[in-house]
């Protein structure tokens, strides 16, 4: 099976979409589509038409778009089974589950925390994980349906997956998660240096996502919670108490 291409295009104010296509293929499945114009232009760029649509979880900045796109290309909406706020899914989806679009295989990934019913889709064979607003590149989503103890045991599940998985997240937030992270980890030298790349990245106008995990579990603070250095940092031998501390940190940064 061919590598699928993603396609990232940018909608709202710093959001990202991305479309999924197979190569050669004329059928693709958009990821939290939320700017019709945006949406179809990538899919006219790209010569295809929405079948799927796949929903990481339920604010607005990431479903306003689908039922548009659905009534357009009859798309399938995809999304968790118990999140009652997205557009009703033709196929939903629970924790852990394999599914199949055009060959390819996602697992589902519940990671509450931003929201109770988030869920991240990983394609198993391709290392490639749409994380939604859990994780950012150097950050994490704003806490707003969780508590610590559940967001820490989300981004504990995605700290698991193989090093070399590509993130494909929903923001463009890099330049100022880098900025908190280097408030509080200002002698990590891989931080540096990728705030040097997204500072160059940034100046010339190109996305700093995809990123990387084997990246994330270096530079972003918010996955290494369970360290010497921010137990230290933050006065408390729990993790899960790291984590708070860091999230209100950058809350008030």
């Amino acid at each position: 099976m061919q590598k699928p291409n993603v396609y990232l295009f940018p909608q709202l104010d710093d959001n990202y979409g991305y479309l999924i296509k197979n190569p050669h293929e004329t059928k693709g499945v958009l990821v939290d589509p939320s700017d019709l114009d945006m949406c179809l232009k990538i899919l006219e760029l790209n010569d295809c038409s929405a079948s799927h649509i796949i929903i990481t979880h339920h604010h607005d900045d990431h479903i306003s778009a689908v039922d548009e796109i659905k009534s357009r290309f009859k798309s399938l909406v995809i999304g968790y089974k118990n999140d009652s706020k997205i557009p009703k899914p033709d196929k939903e989806v629970e924790d852990q589950e394999i599914f199949e679009i055009h060959g390819n295989e996602y697992k589902v990934i519940h990671t509450p925390g931003h929201t109770l019913q988030h869920i991240n889709y990983f394609m198993l064979k391709h290392n490639i994980l749409f994380s939604g607003d859990t994780l950012f590149s150097i950050g994490c989503g704003r806490m707003f349906e969780g508590n610590p103890e559940v967001f820490w045991n989300s981004l504990s599940k995605l700290k698991q997956l193989p090093e070399d998985t590509k993130v494909y997240c929903g923001h463009e937030y890099t330049m100022a998660n880098l900025k908190f992270a280097l408030n509080i980890d200002p002698d990590n030298e891989k931080l540096n240096e990728y705030y040097k790349w997204a500072s160059h990245q940034e100046k010339e106008h190109r996305p700093t996502i995809p990123t990387t995990l084997s990246d994330q579990l270096l530079c972003n603070p918010f996955l290494r919670c369970d360290t010497d250095q921010f137990m230290k940092f933050f006065d408390t031998q729990d993790a899960t108490e790291v984590f708070a501390k860091m999230r209100s940190a950058k809350d008030n940064f």
